[in-house]
Formats: structure tokens, C-alpha cells, sequence
């Protein structure tokens, strides 16, 4: 019996870990019609955005694992809108607002932003983002082949040995010392996506419709 009992334990716990993996991350993508506005709208991938649009990242992520946000504008252009660093803290979740309230310009296209939770360093892919920004036209070409190669390296769109992650819409909820706020309400500060991938690698590519 009790072997049994054991061997069914051990499935239940390998299907909760395939179900959420052994890394994971939360995120609020959000946009408003103008910086003073009440309105605000939450972003997935696919979402339709317009110049004049402001946008804003939130994050939640487990200390002492590496995040990093990599964003490419419509015009091909690489930039690096967070990486993390050394974080001397007791929390056991770090929030980060990568990206204010900050107004979409044009030119209009596909703007493409790669979120990026890994148990190992990404400190390869931050030195080739930290170059991109002040090399030359011609530098910039080779540096952006090397940052997409770099950034597909986690995309299980790419990289068929890395095992399936999922993103789900979850109940609005309010960055502070854990995941839960007082309400449901959906506020500035809302991490309303949930991320979890395995092999210690979290990814979520996201491609907003600039219009």
C-alpha cells in the first residue's frame, strides 16, 4: 500500500512540476491613451498599439535568478530595456518597472519585445546589448545578427531541445512584497501574466502591432 501511495505522490508531483516548471516570472503589459489617462488596457502578444500610445512593463521575478528585457523597434533597431544586477535583498520576489509610461513614436511596424528569466547568467547577451548602443551604422549590423542569435538561444520557437512554456492571463494583481493585491482591480502597478518555463530557462516573445 504504501508503495502504492508513493508512486502515485511521485506522478502528482511530476505533473505540478511540468505544469509550472522549475523557473518562472510575472509581468504586466500595459497600455493608456495618454499619461494622465484612468483607461488602461492590458498588451499580449499580437496586441494592436498606436503612435501617441503610452506603454509600460511591470515585472515580478524570483531573487537571485537573471532577467533580462530586449526590445527591437520597427526599425530593426536592438535595445536593452532591463538587466538585472546583484541584488543584495531578503525578498524572495524582486519587482522591476522596466519601462515607465513612455509614448509610442513612430515609424509604425512590428515592435518586438523578448522577455528573458534564466538560472543562469545572461551576461553574453548584456556585453553584445551594451555594445550595440554605441557602435557605429556598420557595427551595428554585425552586433544586431549577434544579438538575435544570442536572444534565440532561449526561444523554444528556435531551440527545439528547450522544453514548451506558458503564459496565461491571471487575475490582475499588484506588485508590493508578494503576488497578491487587496483587490482585482487592474492598476499601473498590475502584473497580470504569468511565464513558467524548464531547464532553468523562462522566455516570452512579444510582438505589438504598431499602427
Amino acid at each position: 500500500m504504501k508503495r502504492i501511495l508513493s508512486f502515485i505522490i511521485g506522478i502528482t508531483l511530476v505533473f505540478a512540476s511540468s505544469k509550472e516548471g522549475d523557473i518562472g516570472f510575472r509581468y504586466g503589459f500595459l497600455t493608456q491613451p495618454s499619461y494622465d489617462s484612468d483607461s488602461l488596457t492590458v498588451l499580449s502578444d499580437s496586441s494592436i498599439i498606436h503612435t501617441g500610445d503610452f506603454l509600460k512593463i511591470n515585472i515580478g521575478y524570483k531573487n537571485k535568478t537573471n532577467f533580462c528585457i530586449a526590445y527591437r523597434d520597427a526599425n530593426g533597431e536592438y535595445m536593452s530595456l532591463y538587466t538585472s544586477e546583484e541584488e543584495d535583498s531578503s525578498q524572495d520576489t524582486l519587482y522591476v518597472y522596466p519601462l515607465q509610461w513612455t509614448e509610442m513614436e513612430t515609424p509604425t511596424g512590428l515592435e518586438t519585445f523578448y522577455f528573458i528569466n534564466s538560472n543562469e547568467s545572461l551576461s553574453d547577451l548584456k556585453t553584445v546589448l551594451g555594445r550595440y548602443q554605441d557602435a557605429p551604422s556598420k557595427g551595428k549590423s554585425k552586433l544586431a545578427v549577434r544579438i538575435q542569435d544570442n536572444i534565440n538561444l532561449y526561444d523554444p520557437d528556435v531551440q527545439d531541445d528547450l522544453s514548451s512554456i506558458s503564459s496565461v492571463l491571471d487575475k490582475p494583481v499588484t506588485g508590493g512584497v508578494a503576488f497578491r493585491g487587496e483587490d482585482d482591480g487592474l492598476k499601473d502597478l498590475s502584473l497580470t501574466h504569468k511565464c513558467f518555463g524548464t531547464g532553468g530557462i523562462a522566455f516570452k516573445k512579444i510582438v505589438l502591432i504598431h499602427k
